[in-house]
């Protein structure tokens, strides 16, 4: 689907740039919000405060949006023709083909009127909206009810979105899908190697060793390549990395070695547990089941090993749906967490429940703030937002003679006109809509992400949140995050050289624990826990 995308923590994607000086900029916000309360001549009298077209003549909005190689060619896709139609609002697209660019225009100050997802940092939209640059957008929910009851409703969500000033300054991506946010990878096994040999999906470590090991003694054998890649983990990385092996002996890493648990903030790097899944990795290098390019190899040579097709892989985990790097469907299978030797319940990541908080602001030289806030009202309507998050309807989905919508798997490639934003635009897709209002056969066919969420995955998923959740930005003071920003690269980059190095059969991690988790403690993991607690705390204070 066009909004799976992976994505690393979705609260810092925003829009970004160094911004300065605020007192005239203050003062037309408080001239904006004094028009935005009169009714009777809003956006200087043309914009409707109800029904449609928004405006009562054309209007057009330069709107910026960061470029992404896989979205083809934005400018092209027909939800912008729709929204003129509807709206009488046309788009002027403003595509920033990098974060660079981004940052100049911030620096410069040469706004468009509204910015949707744009790659740039968290602390840029905190410097925009400390000068006054981003409109807020409470004074607006009053034209956005479907807005207001979704913030109403999802306190915690809403949370993200704030500032610490407590207000909101923008609107969200909001696609509330279970089997994709309480989901990270799934875990594949080769089936179609396993059947040529007459083997079983591994359950437990021991048997997936041996699966393993009879991938790499029939290299070249059937469909089994010589260059064959027993196992393939992209080491370190929260897509595609070891922390499921992790997750198999019962320790829970959601992609990093620090968790949330009951509110406290914990690190699973000096947890004695991790040593018994390093120890089997350990033994999975040293039988030439995993390959030395697992702790060199960047993302574009990942994603060619577990794409090729034929495989070159025989397990690895992932984001895609069966089929989705192969022609016929029939290579890979979803498989479980494997038991361990230590009897501990084994864990399947989850993602955090998230959303993308600031994905379509109003800038201040905006001259139509309440008509843009009407749009983003429009956009979140179902059948909207399913056009934009997936794309053309007829396509991508269509309603059904009960009133439910079908997600669509078009047969060939999608026109860059059919295609929708997804995370690149706003939607509003919760719960109750993939519960109730969508229909996803792909939960009856077997081998999906969908399908083996429920048969497979949800079982082993912890019974609470343990990820980092998505904060508010702002809450730590600007010494504050310059500091647990140097402190995290230096414990994560000790973390993941010496871990290597033990998985690589360099050292024993046995005789160099203790020195290990003292060299941590001396490179500041205290403080660095005792600043991300504080974050926590702050959050808390702001939520009630």
């Amino acid at each position: 689907m066009g909004n799976r995308v992976v994505a690393g923590i979705l609260s810092t994607v925003l829009i970004g740039g160094t911004l300065i000086g605020c007192t005239d900029t203050k003062q037309s916000e408080n001239e904006a919000e004094r028009e935005i309360s009169d009714s009777t001549k809003l956006d200087g009298g043309i914009t409707n405060a109800t029904g449609y077209p928004i405006t009562k003549e054309p209007i057009t909005l330069t709107v910026g949006i960061a470029y992404g190689a896989h979205m083809g060619d934005i400018t092209k896709y027909s939800i912008w023709k729709k929204i003129e139609e509807k709206t009488n609002i046309k788009i002027n697209l403003k595509v920033f083909s990098d974060v660079e660019k981004t940052n100049l225009m911030f620096s410069s100050r040469d706004y468009p009127d509204i910015g949707l997802r744009m790659d740039a940092s968290d602390q840029s939209m905190t410097d925009a909206i400390e000068a006054g640059d981003i409109i807020g957008i409470d004074k607006l929910l009053p034209y956005t009810p479907t807005w207001q009851k979704f913030f109403d409703s999802n306190p915690g969500l809403k949370l993200q979105a704030m500032m610490p000033d407590g207000k909101l300054y923008g609107f969200p991506y909001a696609v509330i899908n279970e089997t994709s946010y309480n989901l990270r990878d799934q875990w594949f096994i080769n089936k179609k190697w396993l059947d040529e040999l007459g083997l079983q999906i591994p359950k437990t470590t021991e048997e997936f060793k041996s699966v393993l090991l009879a991938f790499k003694n029939n290299a070249g054998k059937g469909s089994i390549p010589k260059n064959v890649i027993p196992y393939y983990a992209l080491y370190g990385s929260s897509i595609g990395g070891q922390f499921d092996i992790y997750g198999t002996f019962g320790v829970y890493t959601p992609g990093s070695y620090f968790i949330v648990e009951d509110g406290k903030f914990k690190s699973q790097a000096t947890n004695p547990d991790l040593k018994e899944p390093i120890k089997y990795m350990a033994d999975l290098y040293k039988n030439g089941l995993m390959v030395p390019e697992a702790f060199t190899d960047d993302w574009g040579k990942y994603t060619a090993a577990v794409s090729s097709n034929p495989p070159l892989v025989g397990s690895m985990t992932s984001f895609l749906d069966q089929g989705q790097n192969s022609t016929d469907g029939k290579w890979w299978y979803p498989m479980a967490p494997l038991k361990s030797p230590n009897g501990k319940d084994p864990y399947i990541r989850r993602q955090t429940k998230s959303i993308w908080p600031r994905n379509f602001v109003i800038f201040k030289n905006n001259k139509y703030p309440v008509a843009s806030a009407r749009l983003a009202e429009l956009l979140a309507d179902p059948e909207w937002s399913l056009s934009e998050n997936y794309g053309s309807q007829g396509v991508m989905w269509k309603k059904n003679a009960e009133g439910k919508y079908e997600l669509l798997t078009p047969a060939a490639e999608v026109a860059d006109a059919d295609k929708g934003l997804g995370n690149y635009g706003i939607a509003l897709l919760d719960e109750d809509m993939f519960n109730n209002k969508i229909v996803n056969t792909n939960f009856t066919k077997e081998g999906t992400r969908e399908w083996a969420y429920v048969n497979i995955y949800k079982k082993f998923l912890p019974t609470k949140e343990l990820n980092f959740p998505p904060l508010p930005s702002g809450l730590l003071s600007e010494t504050e995050k310059l500091r647990m920003a140097d402190l995290s690269k230096s414990i994560n980059d000790y973390i993941k050289t010496t871990i290597a190095g033990w998985i690589s059969g360099k050292g024993s991690i046995d005789a160099e624990w203790d020195a290990y988790t003292k060299k941590l403690k001396d490179l500041g993991l205290d403080e660095y826990m005792q600043l991300n607690q504080k974050q926590l705390d702050a959050a808390n204070k702001l939520r009630k």
